[in-house]
């Protein structure tokens, strides 16, 4: 299997638009755990109107502090939403950027606007179960467009290009099923944490601690198994590989100060101050940064063990193997 040069086989196009929007959801999180952490869910009783008035229209800048954080959070919602409708379309007319990538970015545009319906059904339905589960699918959805645009890049073309010239493979199949189980672990984490946020109780407090020291020990474990594989070499993986420790452990910390901030913790709603929500939503946030490096770290590994050189005797075979398990 020749790729050529990587560059040559990297969509340009489709790796800007997904990094772009990649980066531009983000903040929504981010905005998106202050709704939550200042517990003004509700603020906004109906929807997709605001008050009875297009949501578009509204003047929420002179509104309560708690309408204008939510509103803001449905404009922004609608402004993501708005980005994936133009990059979709975007990559559909392109015939530079192969199908896979266009059907991708459909199902990202499909991915935001369930999202947003599930906004709007937590109102409509004033369920705190269902802002949970909003919370969590937003960022799984951030992190499938942190893989798109790993899928897109100049590392996922080299990794497959070096798998070639590796007798053995870049990474052995115990490391790839551990850094799966790593993106299991943190999303478990994730889920726990969102538990927590919404329906407050010291028993799940003690969970996601716990989770989280957890989190922190294997994703330290993941990190030294790649350093010690040639898939760690990768200059891409190198980089990815020493923001998630960094990451990682900012997590910690910020997980440390949130629980300083909210003691001492009993379930009762206690005064959100600026300080508490910056630093409890920063967590929410920066975990969502975690989730999404670690599968981006996990989906570059498979990579490497999916493109492993397959022995054979006869050469042409070989080739023809080579090509069947590393799709490009």
């Amino acid at each position: 299997m020749n790729h050529g040069k990587p560059a040559d086989n990297i969509p340009i196009l489709a790796h800007r638009l997904f990094l772009f929007a990649t980066v531009f959801t983000w903040p929504l999180l981010f905005v998106g755990g202050l709704v939550t952490t200042y517990g003004v869910g509700m603020a906004v009783p109906d929807w997709p109107t605001t008050f009875g008035v297009n949501m578009f229209l509204y003047d929420f800048v002179n509104s309560a502090w708690g309408v204008f954080i939510e509103h803001g959070h449905r404009l922004y919602g609608s402004a993501v939403g708005l980005c994936l409708l133009i990059v979709a379309p975007l990559l559909q007319f392109s015939k530079r950027v192969p199908g896979r990538f266009k059907t991708a970015a459909w199902l990202a545009l499909g991915g935001v606007i369930v999202q947003g319906v599930m906004g709007g059904l937590r109102v409509t339905r004033i369920s705190t179960s269902l802002a949970m589960v909003h919370g969590c699918f937003g960022q799984a959805f951030f992190a499938f467009l942190a893989c798109l645009t790993a899928w897109t890049s100049r590392t996922w073309v080299r990794i497959g290009d070096e798998s070639e010239e590796v007798r053995g493979g870049l990474v052995s199949p115990h490391t790839a099923k551990f850094a799966v189980g790593t993106v299991l672990l943190v999303y478990a984490q994730v889920i726990a944490g969102a538990w927590l946020r919404h329906f407050p109780a010291p028993g799940k407090l003690y969970l996601h601690g716990l989770l989280g020291i957890a989190v922190v020990a294997v994703l330290t474990v993941l990190s030294v198994k790649l350093k010690r594989e040639p898939v760690g070499r990768i200059r891409g993986v190198r980089r990815i590989r020493s923001v998630l420790a960094g990451l990682a452990h900012m997590q910690l910390l910020l997980g440390f100060f949130a629980w300083w901030v909210m003691r001492p913790f009993d379930g009762i709603p206690k005064r959100v101050t600026d300080l508490s929500a910056l630093v409890r939503t920063a967590h929410q946030a920066n975990g969502a940064l975690v989730l999404a490096f670690v599968a981006v770290t996990a989906l570059w590994v498979i990579r490497a063990w999916s493109c492993r050189p397959v022995a054979s005797s006869e050469p042409s075979v070989q080739n023809e193997e080579l090509e069947a398990a590393c799709p490009s």
